[in-house]
């Protein structure tokens, strides 16, 4: 009968998209489609290679007859979409009785079945069937579901002569692959049903006369879906020789059993428990090691040919183990098994009578909370007797691991550190540990005796890390044990100081990383300097960055810090930059060349570079020539020149803006004088250049000073303009290591007449974004003035013949230095 969950299902379906439309409009609409039924059952099944109606018959015995099939009309049937359910009736005459089933058009399933395939045992067959189909728009769609037995069948017959052999008693036992076991006793006529998988098959027999059954493991086989099995019995008197024989799938070979007196009444293996009761439930704390061994005693007076375990656990079938297991055997399972502590003696190589299973291992690595684990122990001899079977019950209980920080902390740059890890019982030298980030391993270099506590016993586990691994920020630490994979709290770690990059050390001060200290205002930093250690102050506080300074320059030191009644930090090396200086910064070193009779070029150096103080006059000269008629100077002039009018010593540097070039003359009676060229006097450091403020090569320099001090004196030039005539510097610190990078640079723009030599001063600012960089070059630029327009410039006498000169403004530089804080 269709439930209401599925009337609803279906409604669900037909109004999907829908929100105004009841069913009946819907279908109405000519939107859905419908479909007719017709279920059919077959107890066709397959024996040996055939398809048949299974008539399995005995060798002079009663035959397994075929069973009756079910009455179609009490099959369930349900249609599903995309694996959902959308109609069910509990049987198909229900079905038949209703109308109209009508589904959205798609593609559907149907299907019918009879019974529970995992209900196995006698009476119990499982038929099943199901057939795809489409539903198409405004037709019926005709579906036709066969359904044919779904498990597997199995008939066990006795012939005569067993019967007669075996007067007493016979029986067999079938395990199927879910667990169940059939036992077919002494005339038992029916066919069994199974799960498809793996089936076992026992059997009991017991002479007339004879004190005990002696009990036999016959074989094991993959029972398939849809086929009928047939297991015959039968005995040769003459050799006393039982045979069992199977369907023609199953083996080509029949097995045969030693059934005479002498074997009959040799005593079966028998097996005997130790530190554990058979079939009781073992509930060990997970992990723990057992007060006793957990192990079986295997005993076969007529020789052990095998030893089989079968094994049920969620937890082990996950690692590939399950089912059966020939502990005499190579098998990939035992190897797991016994990677995972189980071990076996006596049942390798020459095995005799007495062997040894032993579980403790194994028990103590079985984690909790993945349910019961079960270990099924038979022993069978060289006659093919079985012992009674021996089941260890496992279900482990939980051991509340835990791991934690301890309050030691981390020394800094270390690769030690302490865990506390704890649970109820077990064994911590199980554990394994690793960074919780997963990049590193760590190795147990000590476990403490355990503390008992309230929740059982605590362990403080020593960990060392890879070489390489230094400890700078706090970290967590990941634990393993058993099932287990706990991750701690930070653990702590000593606070200490690091120095990022070489290029945050300078001439007198140093950037340092100060790590694991909120509190930085309350450290004292030190510089360890001609054997002693001595304070340092602090410039700066950013973050978790210190700025110190006071320090030597052009020293190897080693800075640390510390705190009030507390032990030093970790020592770190730097080597602070040289306060170095520009060349000629006195301006006391000039020569000259001559050109001509009233010209030539100044340069501020002794003797020829081009790598130090650099002018304009090569450019501003370049006219000049001596087959002229008059080598005037306002033809070709060095617009920078030494001066004697200085703020120290006996010279300094006059930078001025001038006229020049072919073609310049002075003003004489009936004419004003005439100027080709005019630009502005330049003072820089580095290569010649005709564009010194755009195309220039910086001077090589390894230090970043923080200030370019200098004197001057200004003059700006004459006229009307005079106020707008400025004097500039500027100075770039540089890194060429690749594409050159401004690493800090300052600007100085002034104007206005200054008579007496003055100070002047430009901070250079350093961008944060290249502190990682060291300087390798620096510029420094003195330009005379920005107005360079021809009536604003002194001109040269009337008629002037000799060495007259147009000027501008006039800059004077001396005593240039670089300044370090």
């Amino acid at each position: 009968m269709r439930t209401s969950g599925d009337f609803f299902i279906l409604f669900g379906l037909l109004l999907a998209g829908l929100s105004s439309c009841s069913q009946e409009d819907y279908s109405s609409l000519g939107e859905t489609g419908s479909f007719s039924m017709n279920v059919q059952a077959s107890n066709e099944v397959i024996v040996g290679v055939d398809a048949s109606r299974a008539e399995a018959g005995g060798k002079s015995g009663e035959g397994a007859a075929a069973e009756s099939l079910p009455d179609v009309n009490d099959f369930s049937v349900s249609v599903s979409s995309h694996g959902e359910k959308v109609l069910s009736w509990d049987t198909y005459r229900t079905m038949s009785e209703e109308e109209n089933f009508e589904l959205r058009p798609g593609a559907y399933v149907a299907k019918a079945w009879y019974g529970d395939l995992s209900d196995e045992g006698f009476d119990k067959p499982y038929f099943e069937g199901s057939q795809d189909f489409t539903v198409k728009r405004g037709e019926t769609t005709p579906v036709n579901v066969s359904c044919y037995l779904a498990n597997a069948r199995l008939a066990v017959v006795y012939t005569d002569d067993f019967k007669s052999y075996f007067s007493a008693a016979y029986s067999a036992e079938v395990t199927g692959a879910s667990g169940n076991k059939v036992a077919y006793v002494q005339d038992e006529q029916r066919s069994a049903y199974f799960v498809p998988g793996t089936v076992s098959v026992r059997v009991k027999v017991r002479k007339a006369g004879q004190a005990q059954e002696a009990e036999y493991e016959v074989k094991s086989f993959q029972a398939e879906a849809r086929h009928a099995y047939t297991l015959t019995l039968d005995v040769d008197v003459s050799s006393a020789t039982m045979t069992v024989e199977f369907s023609e799938e199953v083996s080509d070979e029949n097995v045969s059993f030693d059934v005479s007196n002498e074997a009959l009444n040799a005593p079966a293996p028998y097996l005997k428990a130790s530190g554990f009761v058979p079939e009781n439930i073992l509930e060990p704390v997970e992990g723990a090691n057992a007060k006793e061994q957990l192990s079986v005693y295997v005993n076969a007076a007529a020789g052990l040919a095998s030893c089989k375990m079968t094994v049920a656990s969620s937890y082990l079938e996950e690692k590939g183990v399950s089912g059966e297991i020939d502990l005499t055997a190579a098998d990939a399972k035992l190897e797991t098994l016994k990677g995972l502590g189980f071990q076996t003696k006596g049942l390798s190589g020459n095995v005799s009578q007495m062997a040894l299973v032993d579980y403790t291992g194994l028990v103590g690595n079985l984690p909790a909370g993945r349910g019961e684990s079960a270990f099924e122990l038979r022993a069978i001899d060289k006659y093919g007797k079985v012992s009674d079977p021996l089941t260890l019950r496992v279900a482990p209980q939980l051991c509340n691991f835990a791991v934690s920080p301890t309050d030691v902390e981390v020394p800094f740059l270390g690769n030690t550190c302490q865990v506390s890890i704890s649970f109820v019982d077990g064994d911590p030298s199980k554990a394994s540990f690793v960074l919780a980030d997963g990049s590193q391993p760590l190795t147990v270099t000590g476990i403490s005796e355990g503390m008992a506590t309230e929740n059982g016993r605590q362990y403080i586990v020593s960990l060392q890390a890879p070489d390489g691994v230094q400890f700078k920020d706090p970290f967590k630490v990941s634990a393993s044990y058993l099932a287990y994979s706990l991750e701690s709290a930070e653990l702590p770690v000593s606070y200490g100081i690091l120095v990022d990059s070489e290029a945050d050390v300078w001439a007198k001060r140093a950037v340092v990383h100060v790590y694991n200290e909120e509190n930085l205002s309350a450290l004292q930093f030190q510089q360890y300097k001609a054997g002693k250690w001595e304070n340092v102050s602090v410039k700066e506080i950013d973050g978790n960055y210190v700025t110190v300074n006071g320090l030597s320059s052009n020293s190897a030191l080693k800075l640390r810090a510390r705190k009030t009644d507390a032990e030093p930090t970790n020592e770190v090396e730097i080597q602070t930059e040289e306060e170095l200086q520009v060349p000629n910064a006195g301006m006391e070193s000039w020569s000259y060349e001559r050109g001509g009779d009233y010209w030539g070029i100044w340069y501020p150096w002794n003797e020829p570079e081009t790598d130090g103080w650099n002018t304009l006059n090569l450019k501003t000269t370049s006219d000049g020539s001596d087959n002229f008629p008059y080598d005037y100077a306002y033809v070709a002039n060095s617009g920078t020149k030494e001066t004697a009018d200085c703020h120290k010593g006996e010279k300094a540097a006059l930078i001025r803006t001038v006229g020049w070039g072919a073609g310049t003359t002075a003003p004489g009676p009936f004419w004003d004088g005439s100027m080709t060229h005019t630009d502005p006097g330049y003072l820089y450091l580095g290569k010649n250049s005709e564009s010194p403020e755009t195309d220039y090569s910086p001077y090589l320099f390894a230090s970043r000073p923080d200030a370019l001090s200098f004197y001057y004196k200004y003059t700006p030039s004459s006229g009307r303009s005079a106020s707008n005539d400025n004097f500039e510097v500027w100075v770039k610190v540089e890194n060429r290591d690749g594409s050159p990078t401004v690493l800090g640079q300052g600007y100085l723009k002034s104007g206005g007449k200054v008579t007496n030599y003055t100070q002047g001063s430009i901070s250079i600012k350093y961008t944060a974004d290249y502190r990682d960089r060291k300087a390798t070059h620096i510029y420094i630029i003195f330009k005379s003035g920005t107005e360079t327009r021809y009536n604003y410039m002194s001109v040269p006498p009337r008629l002037n013949l000799s060495d007259g000169e147009y000027i501008g403004s006039q800059l004077y530089i001396d005593d240039v230095s670089l300044i370090y804080e």
